[in-house]
């Protein structure tokens, strides 16, 4: 199982910014398969980030969505990146990282434990958004 992500953001600005955005039919694809249906979306603040799962596979990502036309809105999606990403648990938030190379998720207490993709899922953990940048809830999570 690997980990994908939408976003969309203003590319050249920091920081939170409000909108209001619906994107229609929001898909996620590989190799012209549809692995994620989002449907329609109503986005008020950017960036925005949506993550899943999808099978494992290495096949580029593309999404496909209809929205009206908004200058400077840059989208992308693609596999998960390395690195430090906030993270709800059961407990509350965390920080935790991630190694796209081996597929493990390493917490940043010593001596933790590092967890692949399916026991991240069975621990009842969501993804948020990547610990760099500014703060505030702008995702989704959908298995």
């Amino acid at each position: 199982m690997n980990f994908v992500y939408f976003k969309a953001e203003y590319p050249t600005y920091e920081g939170s910014h409000s909108v209001s955005l619906v994107l229609k039919e929001l898909t996620l694809r590989r190799d012209g398969e549809i692995i994620a249906d989002f449907g329609d979306l109503k986005i008020t603040s950017l960036p925005f980030y949506l993550f899943t799962t999808a099978a494992t596979g290495f096949r580029k990502i593309e999404y496909a969505m209809k929205a009206p036309p908004m200058r400077r809105i840059s989208y992308s999606c693609g596999y998960l990146p390395s690195g430090k990403y906030i993270v709800n648990t059961p407990a509350g938030e965390i920080q935790l990282a991630f190694n796209a190379l081996t597929g493990l998720w390493q917490g940043q207490q010593q001596g933790a434990k590092p967890i692949d993709n399916r026991n991240f899922i069975e621990l009842g953990y969501a993804l948020i958004r990547p610990a760099r940048g500014s703060g505030g809830k702008r995702s989704l999570w959908r298995r």
